[in-house]
């Protein structure tokens, strides 16, 4: 089975995020049957066995001219929004620039590769155990068309990981319209334009694809916000999302799995140790 996995960053998050993933990745999960393609922008990233590097937007015309398109339209840069809406202290779920790089970035792999599986996951993940032989086959169900991390019906589902079942019809259909959705502009006729809305929207309206939820829990709050790691994926790879960059690891209390993970037990005692530390000095 052959494995393609996909992502993309800049200079900035190169720097800050993108050569720790290429390493650990490269050390703990790659194999020849398990590759992983940088697609870049503006920077050029020392790889590693079982990389390769795509410039973009260079290499896509599709997304440089979606980027010449939205230049100077505030609707496409969180700016603006529905007013019925739009919230400027979230201005992140209307970005679609912000968020478009990875939607072309698919649409690349998907025309230049033939693997079994191609997957997205998001450049600010790190690979913090070996993982097994059989891991992969584990999180891409062979019976499925795509695999993923909803969060329930309340919530859009966390794309920093989705895996597309090549072998199977749908997940090409569904591709092709999640990247329709962008070429044609028609993501400004929803209520929300970064990525992982737009997903979720087009989920909804395929209902005869075969999803599967890797969320073992997606309707409690503590599973939901931070799925990624409280899936079959965190006993083996750590998702700093949003600040949790800064630190360069998930917090402890994100965490309400793999309770016996060397990893996230390190976690746990280094954050409890901080707390006592702490409170000793509050007091």
């Amino acid at each position: 089975m052959q494995y393609q996995l996909i992502t993309t960053f800049n200079q900035a998050g190169y720097l800050k995020y993108g050569a720790t993933m290429i390493d650990t990745f490269s050390r703990n999960l790659l194999r020849p049957n398990i590759r992983l393609t940088v697609y870049a922008e503006a920077c050029v990233p020392d790889l590693a066995d079982h990389c390769s590097v795509r410039n973009i937007p260079g290499d896509c015309k599709e997304l440089q001219d979606f980027l010449d398109r939205h230049k100077n339209n505030d609707l496409a840069h969180g700016r603006a929004g529905p007013p019925e809406v739009y919230n400027p202290n979230k201005q992140f779920r209307w970005d679609a620039v912000r968020f478009c790089w990875k939607v072309f970035a698919t649409k690349m792999a998907f025309q230049e590769y033939s693997p079994d599986w191609l997957i997205w996951v998001d450049a600010d993940t790190l690979c913090h155990t070996k993982t097994p032989d059989d891991f992969m086959s584990q999180v891409c169900i062979n019976d499925q068309d795509i695999t993923y991390l909803g969060r329930g019906e309340r919530y859009h589902p966390e794309c920093g990981w989705v895996a597309y079942n090549l072998k199977r019809g749908n997940a090409q259909r569904f591709i092709t319209r999640f990247v329709d959705l962008y070429e044609k502009d028609a993501i400004f006729n929803l209520p929300e334009w970064h990525d992982s809305y737009v997903w979720g929207h087009l989920k909804k309206q395929m209902p005869d694809i075969k999803f599967y939820n890797l969320n073992p829990k997606p309707d409690l709050k503590g599973f939901a916000g931070h799925p990624f790691i409280n899936s079959p994926l965190g006993a083996y790879m750590d998702h700093m999302k949003g600040k949790r960059k800064d630190q360069g690891h998930s917090d402890a209390l994100d965490i309400a799995t793999h309770h016996n993970n060397k990893y996230w037990n390190q976690i746990r005692h280094s954050q409890r140790k901080y707390l006592r530390i702490k409170k000793n000095v509050t007091d």
